[in-house]
């Protein structure tokens, strides 16, 4: 464990003439390990594009970018980290955006939002691939970017698509 590491976890401390006591930000290698354990599962960057099925890549991307923005909107990161959080976040808006993903609350729901995609969806449908292309080199970038910079190993699906360092 860095010394960075375990001044993170410090929340006081004592001595005979009095104390002090925070709550210490998280930092930012747990905030980059989280994110890169929560993005190395989603089959969407990784799987091959004969088992993907179109309306599960929609919401798995849907939930890589709402987790990314709980990530970033919980603030105090440094901008060695937040900004390929943003990049990765971005290309999942990209890829929604190209695919004609939209999310809406229904009236009866109390704001949940539910993902309302074109029907007729298909894997080789050369744009949808396009998209999912792009959105698997785009993260796999930034997700380098994180783990080299944190030192982070990542699980071999995710790893397979991470450009190569030579």
């Amino acid at each position: 464990m860095k010394a960075s590491e375990i001044a993170a976890r410090v929340n006081g401390i004592s001595t005979p003439f009095g104390g002090i006591s925070w709550t210490p930000a998280v930092s930012d290698v747990q905030v980059a390990r989280r994110a890169i354990a929560f993005i190395e599962v989603r089959r969407v960057l990784f799987g091959t594009y004969a088992n993907e099925v179109p309306d599960q890549c929609v919401q798995s991307v849907i939930d890589i970018r709402n987790f990314l923005t709980e990530v970033i909107g919980s603030g105090g990161l440094a901008a060695e980290l937040e900004q390929p959080l943003r990049l990765a976040r971005g290309f999942c808006v990209r890829f929604l955006d190209r695919v004609g993903a939209t999310e809406r609350a229904l009236p009866d729901d109390a704001g949940a939002r539910h993902l309302f995609a074109q029907p007729d969806w298909r894997m080789h449908d050369y744009w949808f691939g396009e998209a999912l292309g792009e959105l698997r080199a785009g993260v796999a970038v930034q997700v380098g970017f994180i783990a080299a910079r944190y030192k982070l190993g990542v699980e071999d699906d995710l790893a397979s698509i991470l450009p190569d360092a030579t």
